[in-house]
């Protein structure tokens, strides 16, 4: 079937200075010069049917891959890759495509490869490229560092809901609310995931904190709120020793319950002295409280919850922050004129 594709449709241009191309190919022979043609490429070359089903196979398929071709006709292509699906749910699929990094199992042991291919007529052709050694091992390393972040997610998750149902619910609700504020802020993939696992984590210092003091139903006295006080610096303490966690991440964890106007914990710093991790996780963190019953209050309404955002804009929280946290996170865009969600820009909020 290969045979069947005309690649010497084009007339030949010569090029300035180059001598004139030689007269086109008698039409008899150029089925065997294609055939030459694609028996020269370096890559695997497929045919598929519409049902992904292999028609035939050329250029270097059985070196590449190791499967000698009889064996591969009417068998699925797919078989013998290995990719995220769902992330490339297109794959040899639609009007064609490229997908750089593929895991190739075959005969020749796993390999990675670049996959292309081109649908016409119902009919997929495509190609199989091995790459190069290097770019083999760093895509192995990045694939390696996905499932250790994958797997350092799930330990975080677990550290900071280890408490209890409440603060499980909780834990995952403003992790959820951080991250979408770092994202509109602007903040980088490495910084996303720092707010996310600081989130995740603020509060693991109270697990020190004894539960008659946590679960108390009236306000507390001078010294519970002294013991309560501790469970920033207990969490860095508790932290110390897991190297992999980013300074942000540990920022967010001792000063999620500073202040912009510098009336906060632990260390009283203000404005732009706190951390950004900490300043995007107290937003998410006092927000989600507010929404919660506890003990010791009532759920608040959502509108009560943002109405509070709003007034405490340039006094507990970053104005900008909370305006994009408002805006853009929260989608209240009606209070242009009240809060200005005009200029909720994420650049702004950068150091």
């Amino acid at each position: 079937m290969f045979e069947d594709l005309d690649f010497f449709d084009y007339p030949l241009t010569p090029a300035p200075g180059r001598p004139a191309p030689r007269p086109a190919v008698p039409q008899g022979e150029r089925p065997g010069l294609a055939q030459m043609l694609l028996e020269a490429q370096p890559a695997a070359l497929f045919l598929l049917d519409g049902a992904g089903l292999i028609l035939e196979v050329g250029g270097a398929w059985e070196a590449v891959t190791g499967i000698p071709p009889a064996e591969a006709s009417g068998q699925p292509l797919q078989r013998w890759l290995r990719y995220d699906r769902a992330r490339h749910p297109g794959v040899l699929r639609g009007a064609g495509g490229v997908l750089e990094e593929v895991t190739l199992t075959a005969r020749q042991g796993s390999q990675v490869a670049r996959v292309t291919w081109a649908s016409r007529g119902g009919y997929v052709a495509g190609s199989l490229e091995p790459l190069a050694p290097a770019a083999q091992h760093a895509f192995r390393t990045a694939e390696r560092l996905q499932d250790a972040e994958r797997a350092l997610d799930e330990v975080v998750r677990l550290l900071g809901v280890s408490q209890d149902a409440w603060q499980a619910d909780h834990v995952r609700r403003i992790v959820d609310l951080a991250e979408r504020l770092a994202v509109a802020a602007g903040l980088s993939p490495a910084e996303v995931r720092a707010v996310r696992w600081g989130a995740a984590l603020h509060d693991v210092g109270k697990a020190r904190v004894p539960q008659a003091i946590l679960q108390k139903p009236g306000p507390l006295d001078p010294l519970e709120h002294a013991v309560i006080r501790q469970h920033p610096a207990w969490g860095v303490q508790l932290l110390a020793d897991l190297l992999f966690l980013p300074l942000q991440t540990l920022d967010a964890v001792r000063h999620h319950h500073e202040r912009w106007d510098g009336r906060g914990y632990p260390i009283g710093l203000s404005g732009h002295h706190i951390p950004l991790s900490a300043r995007i996780v107290s937003i998410a963190d006092v927000f989600d409280a507010l929404l919660s019953t506890r003990p010791y209050k009532r759920a608040w309404s959502y509108q009560e919850a943002v109405e509070h955002l709003i007034t405490e804009a340039g006094r507990q929280f970053d104005p900008h922050l909370t305006r994009i946290f408002v805006c853009r996170v929260l989608g209240f865009t009606h209070l242009e004129d009240r809060f200005g969600c005009g200029d909720a820009r994420p650049e702004e909020s950068e150091e």
